[in-house]
């Protein structure tokens, strides 16, 4: 498909505001992996979800709230509210793979990676972005804290290294999604590297 199929108008359809959300969204990641966050434009947008630009404007006052909106969806798609307790018999390994399947859902999806993709080339034109996209890693960053403080004072282990630096829980998946997003996505520098997550947060909690 070259770019101006891309571009033929959408035929209208009525929808309800949250069946729209996800295709407005959609459509906006789409625009700015295309063409960047600064040569992205609401018009475009509108055309590629089939909508007016003032209906689109319904929605979504500016490109700013769009972004934002698409890291929330990144950050509100995981549960971390059902965690394994260590004090219910729940052995570290059980705590390991259900952080591990949560961050990976997270952080690895395919919206997260196209974000990071499309941030690296221009981070000096939209800071703001940049930062509004390291708070959602951040905002995982203290999800895992909490799941991991937990684990660690039922076992009595408050003053052990991942304690101290929980942000190492996220290393290996931070590292796996700059791979994809330099690399490609589904690529990794190892093959296995989703077990040996599981293995270092065992090692960790142990």
């Amino acid at each position: 498909m070259n770019d101006n199929d891309s571009h033929q108008p959408k035929r209208r359809v009525r929808l309800a505001p949250e069946a729209r959300m996800p295709l407005i969204l959609d459509a906006a990641l789409e625009e700015f992996s295309r063409r960047g966050f600064s040569g992205a434009r609401m018009d475009d947008i509108a055309l590629r979800c089939g909508l007016s630009k003032g209906g689109l404007y319904a929605h979504f006052d500016s490109k700013d709230e769009i972004f934002k909106a698409l890291l929330d969806r990144s950050l509100q798609r995981i549960d971390w509210a059902q965690m394994p307790q260590s004090g219910a018999g729940v052995d570290n390994r059980a705590v390991a793979e259900w952080i591990v399947a949560r961050l990976h859902e997270a952080v690895l999806a395919p919206d997260a990676v196209a974000l990071l993709r499309l941030l690296i080339p221009e981070r000096e034109r939209v800071p703001l972005r940049v930062e509004e996209w390291r708070g959602m890693i951040q905002r995982h960053s203290e999800q895992v804290h909490a799941v991991i403080s937990d684990n660690l004072k039922a076992g009595g282990r408050q003053n052990c290294v991942l304690a101290r630096h929980p942000w190492l829980a996220l290393s290996p998946m931070i590292h796996v999604l700059l791979w994809q997003a330099l690399f490609g996505e589904g690529s990794a520098p190892d093959v296995h590297y989703r077990q040996a997550h599981v293995d270092l947060l065992c090692e960790l909690l142990a």
